[in-house]
């Protein structure tokens, strides 16, 4: 009679043991073990069960219901502060180009450029400090637990914030491509354009290159 195969777990916990009875360090471990296709968290629970296996003793659990809602918040309030204070910023170049090169759809002419724009420096005063300072503690977070950078609640809302921004840039680089191609590109729509993606662009390229840990110089 043939042997069962055995469970993926199984498997893993065997090949963890194999592995960690030859000396091979637990950062090699789980690069080569992620680059097979096993999942960090698969990794480390096996990994938690074979040093407790070793150790004779369970590896203590730290309740983190309250830290993953204290992250949770203090993500939302990072982002919802950010979209606040860069959608105002946008607005209130938006405003300055249709001074600088009026069209006939403009309303803003007859305005004076306080009143016109009081709204967006009222939001970019309330909504930049709270920025700085919740971005502040949260990189002070990550500078104190390093572990958070692997956060399932960071990395899911940073990534729907890259997502949320990726939607306007996109859009109108697609418009600004129908524009070319029709021979309606004004000096006044490019420059629009031009302040969406450095705004937006540079919030995209920020996120997107601060997700993952920094990379430990040699």
């Amino acid at each position: 009679m043939q042997a069962s195969n055995p469970m993926p777990d199984d498997e893993l916990a065997t090949f963890l043991r194999a592995a960690k009875e030859r000396g091979i360090p637990d950062e090699s471990l789980v690069g080569m073990l992620r680059h097979n296709g096993w999942s960090e968290r698969r990794i480390y629970r096996a990994l938690s069960e074979h040093y407790a296996g070793v150790l004779g003793v369970p590896v203590p659990r730290r309740a983190q219901a309250t830290e993953n809602a204290r992250d949770a918040f203090l993500y939302l309030l990072n982002f919802i502060a950010l979209g606040f204070w860069t959608v105002a910023l946008w607005q209130i170049w938006d405003r300055l180009v249709n001074r600088w090169f009026p069209d006939a759809l403009s309303v803003t002419s007859g305005t004076y450029l306080r009143e016109d724009i009081a709204w967006q420096v009222a939001l970019i005063i309330v909504s930049f400090p709270l920025f700085a300072v919740v971005h502040s503690l949260i990189q002070r977070e990550l500078a104190r637990r390093p572990e958070l950078y692997y956060s399932a609640v960071r990395r899911w809302l940073t990534y729907i914030a890259l997502v949320l921004t990726a939607i306007p840039i996109l859009v109108d680089a697609a418009y600004t491509v129908q524009q070319l191609i029709v021979g309606q590109l004004t000096i006044h729509f490019f420059l629009d354009t031009l302040g969406l993606m450095v705004i937006g662009g540079g919030i995209f390229a920020y996120y997107l290159l601060t997700i993952d840990p920094p990379k430990p110089t040699s």
